[in-house]
């Protein structure tokens, strides 16, 4: 019998969407420097009984509960190589306040006709042709195309944390995607009549 987590949680991109309800990113599961302090051996019995518990359920609320908790170990296993998002997000969240007088890191405000005209006669810095450095990365701030300023957040190359206006999501360096791949392999183990556990 086969039971694999490796559906779960996993998109295309390797792109997540994660905000909280205040607006904020929900570092659940977002990996993050330093985030867990749990030995190879509890990572490993917690993705099995993970998987068994996916494997074994018919039912679709605790199915996405599982998958809920999958998301959450991942980030976890994922932080000893993932970047400091959070210090990241911080420093982005005070560059902005700093520009704009907007205290959230989610986007800047609405334009007005007045921006639109004052960019027409060269009397205004655009907000998003501007790239602010932060220790270890970069933001951006690009215009969104339901109005005012988006966040984007890179780390060598990768846009590690960002906000287009539909909450935040992030994407993972080639370190976190190997990783990632070594966590979903945990799942996967051979059992003694052959079969996959």
């Amino acid at each position: 019998m086969g039971i694999s987590l490796s559906g779960i949680g996993t998109v295309g991109k390797e792109q997540l969407i994660s905000s909280c309800s205040n607006g904020e990113p929900n570092w659940l599961y977002i990996p993050t420097k330093g985030k867990s302090s749990k030995t190879h051996a509890e990572f490993v019995s917690e993705i099995k009984e993970l998987a068994r518990r996916a494997a074994t359920t018919a039912n679709k609320t605790e199915y996405e509960y599982i998958s809920r908790q999958v998301l959450g170990l991942r980030a976890e296993y994922l932080s000893d190589v993932a970047p400091d998002r959070k210090q990241l997000y911080e420093q982005a969240k005070n560059t902005i306040k700093k520009q704009t007088g907007n205290s959230k890191c989610k986007g800047c405000g609405e334009l007005s006709l007045l921006d639109f005209l004052e960019k027409a006669e060269g009397k205004s810095s655009n907000f998003a042709e501007k790239q602010f450095a932060l220790a270890g990365g970069t933001l951006n701030c690009p215009i969104l195309t339901t109005g005012g300023y988006g966040a984007e957040i890179q780390y060598q190359g990768v846009t590690v944390l960002s906000n287009l206006g539909n909450g935040w999501g992030y994407e993972m360096t080639p370190a976190e995607l190997a990783k990632k791949d070594e966590f979903y392999s945990k799942s996967a183990t051979t059992s003694s009549t052959g079969g996959l556990l």
